[in-house]
């Protein structure tokens, strides 16, 4: 789900530079077919820019260099991919929940996608709903075909409209004073025009909290206006009865919104853009377009150019074996790593429990890396200390790691079953009372289980008569008695309590 909102960020944000430059330099201007071509083009970029990985290279360029570091959403989509993806204890809501509260950072992030595709699920309706209207219109309509076009006779007090192919037409009407309306639709049924209607109206469906996606609509269904009106004017049509056309028919209201229409746009721009005269067309205005693309994929992709090894000042010298040492988990602190310079790499072995990771350089501080579990990457910055030494590593924006002098191994130790079973039973959590976990045993350990996900974390291993360690993820666990000897709370990372209830 979080991943699905960075994406959705993501495209809003390229969208909104793409389409700002449009209104900006391009609507005004008379190239309408490539003014076409640039808006399907935002639609299609916007959405497959997100998609495509950083790309990595041995060196990068000054502009890449200078757009990703003056870039305000470093900070922000750049820290995604660890949060979303692991850290060095561990991935998910159990690694991470109990610290945050069950419903923290990652349930937010839920709720609020919930909201998005509420909203997005009923502009789909309405959107079915509009294509069904027409279906139906065309089946209770009387069709032949005329060539490449179907022509459908209703009875609706209608203009003739198109949608693709389909020409519909109200028998009744004058067919010689709508003669130019009809070559008008058919320009639009020749050059396909209701595929750009349909994939501007999904893509404002997918981005419908962005105020810019009802100006796409509307300037996307203009554009075609002009490039039909401009083709029929083309074969020779008179001008101003064109226009007197346009002004007698621009009070008839468009009842398939789906469609072209011959007075859905706006006509006093239409009129303006019939009169106005050939300028030289500004065509070099198209060709910022290139590096418009380009800044957006960095925007998008703050890491793309920083990705590489890159020098950038006469400090960027830190040797490798400088990060040697061992680092503790700062909430966790039985996790330890120990970091040791190999060739031209760093290598972070897990000393509590098997695991490990090799860290390739990206920058003076960071590196990056692949959990094997799940082939996702994280980035790890280390930084240094008021003295100039490294002193702590963080994963993304988690919990950092700091540089200690000692590896400190827990002490486990064996609990008979009989006494494991104490501790089994129903907790609820009381900071969220909705939410509740079981708790059983093994023989050797015991085993939790979140009821409002259904997932199973097992096995936490006993480090005293009280305290149990999920040693993956670096988990406490301590229990809580009363006077009589029977467990009443359990605390996870030493702050979330939850009480143990009645089954």
């Amino acid at each position: 789900m979080e991943t699905l909102m960075w994406y959705l960020v993501k495209v809003n944000v390229i969208f909104t530079i793409l389409f700002t430059a449009y209104f900006f330099l391009f609507k005004n201007e008379k190239a309408f077919y490539l003014n076409r071509a640039f808006l399907l083009s935002s639609i299609f970029l916007s959405l497959l820019l997100p998609l495509i990985p950083a790309i990595h290279v041995a060196s990068a360029g000054a502009f890449p260099n200078y757009v990703t570091g003056i870039n305000p959403l470093k900070n922000i989509l750049g820290a995604v991919p660890a949060v979303q993806n692991v850290s060095l204890t561990g991935t998910g809501l159990a690694a991470r929940g109990f610290s945050a509260g069950i419903f923290s950072h990652i349930t937010a992030i839920q709720g609020l996608m919930g909201i998005y595709l509420v909203v997005a699920l009923v502009l789909l309706n309405k959107f079915i709903y509009q294509l069904l209207n027409l279906y139906f219109l065309f089946k209770r309509s009387n069709s032949y075909k005329g060539g490449a076009t179907i022509y459908c006779e209703h009875n609706q007090e209608v203009l003739p409209f198109s949608f693709f192919n389909i020409l519909f037409i109200n028998p009744n009407s004058n067919y010689h004073q709508l003669a130019q309306i009809i070559e008008h639709e058919k320009v639009h049924i020749r050059q396909w025009h209701s595929l750009d209607i349909l994939l501007a109206e999904v893509f404002s469906i997918v981005t419908w909290i962005n105020p810019l996606a009802l100006l796409l609509k509307r300037y996307n269904r203009l554009n075609l206006e002009y490039i039909a009106d401009r083709e029929v004017l083309n074969t020779g049509a008179d001008k101003k009865q064109y226009q007197l056309s346009i002004l007698q028919n621009s009070i008839n209201p468009n009842a398939y919104p789906l469609t072209n229409l011959f007075s859905s746009s706006k006509i006093k721009l239409r009129i303006k853009m019939i009169n106005q005269s050939k300028p030289t067309r500004k065509l070099y205005k198209y060709l910022f377009v290139l590096p418009l693309v380009l800044i957006s994929y960095l925007l998008v992709n703050p890491f793309t150019a920083s990705s590489a090894r890159i020098k950038i000042s006469a400090t960027d010298d830190t040797p490798l074996t400088a990060f040697e040492g061992i680092y503790q988990n700062h909430d966790a602190p039985t996790a330890y790593f120990k970091v040791t310079a190999v060739n031209n790499t760093l290598v972070a072995n897990r000393l509590d429990y098997k695991q490990q990771y090799v860290l390739s350089r990206t920058s003076e501080f960071a590196f990056e890396t692949t959990d094997p579990e799940n082939n996702k990457k994280m980035i790890i910055t280390f930084s240094k200390n008021d003295a100039g030494a490294i002193s702590q590593a963080r994963v993304g924006d988690l919990t950092p790691w700091i540089k200690v002098n000692a590896y400190k191994p827990i002490d486990q130790v064996k609990l008979r079953p009989a006494l494991l079973k104490q501790f089994e039973g129903k907790y609820q959590f009381e900071a969220k009372p909705e939410a509740f976990l079981t708790i059983t045993s093994n023989g050797t350990g015991l085993v939790l289980k979140q009821l409002w996900d259904g997932k199973e974390i097992s096995t936490f291993v006993p480090t005293s008569t009280l305290d149990f360690i999920y040693l993956k993820d670096a988990m406490p666990l301590r229990f809580v008695k009363d006077d009589n000897g029977n467990v009443i709370k359990m605390y996870a990372f030493s702050k979330d309590a939850w009480n143990k209830v009645k089954e």
